[in-house]
């Protein structure tokens, strides 16, 4: 959700490392490598999952541009990254009612949501019947008490933040109808991907949403919600989440954090950032990026502390990280010769991402808002 509280929350998870106890069921790297999560199933040619790291996800990148990508009615590819940012995903909220109101939005043939961005991406998906849903997750009250310290049992867990408010705000919004909204959507060739760190495999994952969705089991419901929360499960402040898996009959837990580890926002992947696609067929489409965040510097005196130097150079990073694949993603538009717009805070912004009250985030609302209403928030 954002990189200082991350820093910040790792820092105390390595102090009080030595008072807690992992231990968790031994599997190896070819293990994890075929499992797939309890009681799903996964298609060949549409996998759950794939690494973001991964060979066979330029592959399937590439194998879209020649098979054809998903249009709507308007005849356009509509693609829409959503970065994390904690409680400044407000942003994405207001953006979206703001957009609708227009009634200039397109129908986003591609949703991608990281950390903060993934509990926002299926009310986009969704459209703008969806947009007052994704307002009251934000604006409702129901995220400001998110931030519950563990107290004595962040000395003996993985957290410092207790992980139940997550889960019961995820739990509240994400149901049963829904999950059979998603799938239809799939079923009309729409896509939906939300990402996550695996930490023991030290990589980035992309998971199909879509294609959880349409498995419509119990088992379905409980990944699909369980993928959202570690998408927006920081590392050392909420306990990771660990995913029941099953490879051959070998039983083990998978263990999955914040997908803005592994990479700010999900798009086109490095590996494609110079890659002209002959075909033609994105000739029409539009990129539109959502930072939920500032994206210039902001100066501030840095405290004197290993947290605090710390914390300011982990900030640098994920930013200069962001700031990159902007740019990676901007190039990759202009060497196709597609129309690419992303929205951040203005740099004025006094928003903290860490500010879960409902006054910050109703404030931070109304900025996206305004902001979709003239056109200001586009750059």
């Amino acid at each position: 959700m954002n990189g200082r509280l991350i820093l910040l929350c790792l820092t105390l998870t390595l102090m009080l490392g030595a008072c807690a106890s992992g231990a968790r069921p031994s599997f190896d790297a070819q293990d994890r490598e075929g499992a797939l999560p309890m009681g799903l199933i996964s298609a060949p040619n549409h996998p759950i999952r794939v690494y973001l790291d991964a060979d066979d996800r330029a592959e399937i990148f590439q194998r879209a541009f020649r098979d054809g990508v998903p249009v709507g009615p308007d005849g356009q590819l509509d693609f829409i990254a959503l970065s994390g940012g904690g409680s400044n995903g407000a942003f994405t909220a207001g953006l979206m009612k703001g957009w609708s109101e227009t009634g200039e939005r397109p129908d986003f043939e591609v949703v991608t949501g990281v950390s903060t961005g993934a509990l926002a991406a299926p009310f986009v998906f969704l459209g703008s019947d969806y947009d007052d849903e994704l307002a009251d997750a934000y604006t409702g009250g129901g995220a400001a008490g998110l931030l519950q310290p563990q107290g004595l049992g962040a000395l003996i867990g993985s957290g410092i933040y207790k992980a139940e408010p997550l889960r019961a705000l995820v739990e509240h919004y994400v149901d049963a109808a829904l999950l059979r909204a998603v799938a239809a959507e799939y079923a009309r060739g729409r896509v939906l991907l939300v990402a996550t760190t695996d930490l023991d495999s030290q990589r980035g994952v992309s998971w199909d949403l879509g294609a959880i969705a349409t498995q419509g089991s119990p088992e379905a419901l409980e990944l699909f919600r369980s993928v959202l929360i570690a998408s927006a499960s920081i590392p050392g402040a909420f306990p990771p989440v660990l995913i029941q898996s099953d490879n051959g009959g070998l039983n083990f837990e998978e263990m999955h954090v914040d997908g803005g580890v592994t990479t700010p926002f999900l798009a086109v992947p490095e590996s494609l950032w110079s890659f002209r696609e002959p075909s033609g067929m994105l000739r029409t489409a539009r990129f539109y990026v959502v930072v939920n965040g500032r994206t210039n510097p902001t100066f501030d005196i840095t405290r004197d502390t290993p947290q605090g130097v710390l914390g300011r150079s982990i900030d640098i990073l994920l930013r200069a990280s962001l700031l990159t694949t902007l740019a990676g993603n901007r190039a990759f538009a202009q060497t196709n010769d597609l129309f690419f717009r992303y929205a951040a805070l203005p740099d004025d912004s006094e928003a903290s991402a860490l500010d879960f009250s409902v006054e910050s985030m109703s404030a931070v609302y109304e900025v996206g808002r305004q902001g979709a209403i003239t056109g200001d928030a586009w750059r």
